[in-house]
């Protein structure tokens, strides 16, 4: 069998990450292990200095919902625990995606989270972190939306639509921003950042990155910044949504 060359940091890494002495994670597959270690935990790094540690993890944590890849999603976790992300914050990144990915997927993603949450000893439920109620949600949800793709955005948005279809520009107002974008936990630049890695981690969401990729520049979030955000997630969603995702970015920040 091959011995495995991995990097002195990729080696250091992998630990501080995922808290193991062995840094093999496909001891029966050591070209590909080696492959993807040095790739994933060592050169793309120098390429993502952009982001903070945590900021690195907690969006391949996000690229991992987009993905639907269980396995790794519950690793993740555990990677964002290690780096010190807190349990909030993690629950809130989960949240978002809610309404992104729908609920008959992500009840499974609640309960690795929990599962893992549970295995760190830390108490279900957490706080809660709702700023709205049923009579001001909508209301707060369309003041969100204006901050994040402009008042004219929205306008716009809202006149294209047809008779039959307003009633979803409402639940997208009361249910989408107003239900989540709206929660403490996280601030709106980084709700904004994390709702842009999921739909770019989605498969057929190409509209919806470029419109997201236009909204991050709207929140002077950097081009230097998303760019690092695609870079982390390209061992997770692969290089032909990475490619996508920065199509759109140089369309939104021309």
């Amino acid at each position: 069998m091959k011995d495995i060359h991995i990097t002195d940091k990729a080696k250091q890494e992998i630990r501080k990450l995922f808290s193991r002495n062995s840094v093999s994670t496909l001891k029966t597959d050591p070209e590909l292990t080696e492959l993807y270690d040095n790739f994933s935990f060592d050169m793309l790094l120098e390429h993502t200095k952009e982001l903070s540690e945590k900021e690195r993890v907690v969006i391949q944590m996000v690229a991992t919902l987009g993905s639907k890849g269980n396995h790794q999603f519950q690793t993740m976790v555990n990677a964002a625990l290690n780096v010190g992300v807190k349990p909030r914050e993690i629950r809130e990144v989960v949240y978002q995606a809610f309404p992104f990915i729908g609920f008959s997927k992500m009840l499974d993603f609640i309960l690795f989270m929990n599962d893992v949450f549970e295995n760190n000893d830390i108490k279900l439920p957490l706080d809660d972190q709702s700023t709205t109620t049923e009579e001001d949600r909508e209301e707060k949800g369309l003041e969100v939306m204006e901050q994040i793709f402009g008042k004219e955005h929205v306008q716009q948005m809202f006149d294209c639509v047809t008779e039959e279809e307003k009633h979803i520009t409402k639940f997208l107002a009361y249910y989408c921003y107003g239900g989540f974008f709206t929660r403490k936990g996280l601030d709106l630049e980084q709700r904004q950042l994390i709702t842009f890695c999921l739909v770019a981690s989605m498969p057929g969401t190409e509209q919806q990155i470029l419109s997201h990729a236009q909204a991050c520049n709207h929140l002077n979030i950097s081009r230097k910044k998303i760019v690092s955000a695609v870079t982390a997630m390209i061992p997770y969603i692969g290089f032909p949504k990475a490619l996508n995702a920065l199509a759109a970015i140089n369309k939104a920040y021309k």
